[in-house]
């Protein structure tokens, strides 16, 4: 009777880790808040069954997920310190996936967990996504007939599933997700499968393409680049591969010089430079410790209304409970923790790529470098993105697929 109610638990925490990765395309909301519950409360039956806690032996990846552990740490510790923690309360409520993840890390997912799962659900809820958006809710004449159709599906994507940074970082793990599958599993795919791979691929470039995110833009492209590199490499073209590598910027600034939001007034305008610029102003004061999760927000919003132009200004002022940060891991992180705590943000974000089995550096490698190219333009691991972050890294350094073939090699 217990291996069956044990067994039930593993595949109800799978499937709620499944509904909660699909469901991470979506602006966070209560619905979001029911499917996080599920899968952790799952997960705590789960431990007690099974009573993970016996025989566990530490090794350097449950080190990394305690430094994750104590990173989180920081912040309730900074909280007792702040001279007003008004913000203490908010800005913990956005680290908890640190917390709950790094326990994870440390005891594991069951042995139902394969990371293809994860991929493929990826690709499945961002491909529904644009299909949603697409057909149901702009109509496809629509979208093929109107010359702003740019536009149109930005403003109807952020109305009806979340805005460009998650939407577009999203696009991106899928097409990772699809150069992981195929990589190591087109032998086993059926030719229906493999034949929509390619269009799927390139509906998510398109979309990337037209989305006023640059970032994600610029990430797609260097993405695709270094799959069309790792590939040539691994067949020992290893001159056509050094090529590349030097027509790569070239080619990149070309697709650059045709972005929408590319132009030299969209890029001096950008609300980011003085957004940074006065981050920069706060961790001059303090750049070892820095100064704690609240304080360091109060001191930020002091130090922006310096820099800040007057249509942000009357831009934020209709934002109403709205905690507006520096757009940037790093330079937050730093505000917050001094350097010690920018240490330790590039430990969690480096680490993986010596723990990762050696089958999968080059897509933890490509994953890694992903996260952290996202993080200079957005709160990261303690925003929106902490949940798929680390729930990923996690099936990267704990959960093995029994692959036949080594991408690695």
């Amino acid at each position: 009777m217990k291996q069956k109610v044990t067994k039930t638990i593993n595949h109800l925490n799978l499937f709620s880790a499944l509904v909660l990765t699909s469901a991470t395309i979506l602006s966070f909301s209560n619905a979001l808040r029911i499917i996080l519950f599920v899968f952790f409360f799952t997960y705590l039956i789960e431990f007690f069954l099974e009573k993970k806690w016996t025989g566990i032996h530490f090794d350097k990846k449950k080190i990394y997920f305690l430094i994750v552990l104590f990173f989180f740490a920081l912040a309730p510790i900074s909280g007792l310190f702040d001279d007003t923690p008004i913000y203490v309360k908010s800005l913990l409520e956005r680290r908890y996936s640190l917390l709950g993840f790094s326990i994870i890390g440390i005891f594991g997912f069951n042995d139902k967990f394969k990371i293809k799962y994860f991929f493929n659900a990826i690709v499945i809820a961002s491909f529904v996504a644009i299909i949603y958006l697409i057909f149901y809710r702009i109509g496809l004449n629509e979208f093929i007939s109107n010359p702003l159709r740019s536009k149109l599906f930005n403003e109807t994507r952020t109305i009806y599933v979340n805005g460009h940074m998650m939407f577009n970082f999203y696009l991106n793990i899928s097409l990772i997700s699809i150069w992981y599958i195929f990589s190591n599993y087109w032998k086993k795919l059926s030719w229906w499968k493999l034949s929509l791979y390619l269009p799927v691929s390139v509906l998510f470039l398109y979309i990337l393409f037209i989305s006023e995110g640059r970032s994600g833009f610029t990430e797609a492209c260097i993405l695709l680049f270094s799959f069309i590199f790792i590939k040539v490499w691994k067949l020992k073209k290893r001159r056509i591969a050094i090529t590349l590598v030097i027509l790569i910027p070239l080619v990149l600034l070309g697709i650059f010089s045709h972005h929408q939001r590319m132009s030299k007034k969209e890029l001096t305008t950008e609300p980011r430079l003085f957004l940074w610029q006065s981050a920069l102003s706060v961790i001059k004061e303090k750049p070892i410790f820095g100064y704690g999760i609240s304080n360091a927000q109060e001191e930020f919003d002091v130090a922006r209304t310096k820099y800040q132009t007057e249509e942000f200004r009357i831009w934020s002022q209709s934002l109403k409970n709205k905690i507006l940060d520096s757009h940037n891991q790093y330079l937050q992180t730093t505000m917050e923790f001094g350097i010690v705590g920018l240490i330790l943000l590039l430990i969690i974000y480096g680490f993986p790529l010596f723990l990762v089995d050696k089958n999968r550096r080059i897509l933890t490698f490509l994953f890694v470098f992903l996260c952290s190219y996202h993080s200079i333009f957005d709160m990261f691991i303690t925003g929106q993105f902490g949940t798929i972050y680390f729930l990923l890294i996690v099936l990267l350094l704990q959960t093995k697929d029994g692959l036949a073939k080594k991408i690695a090699e």
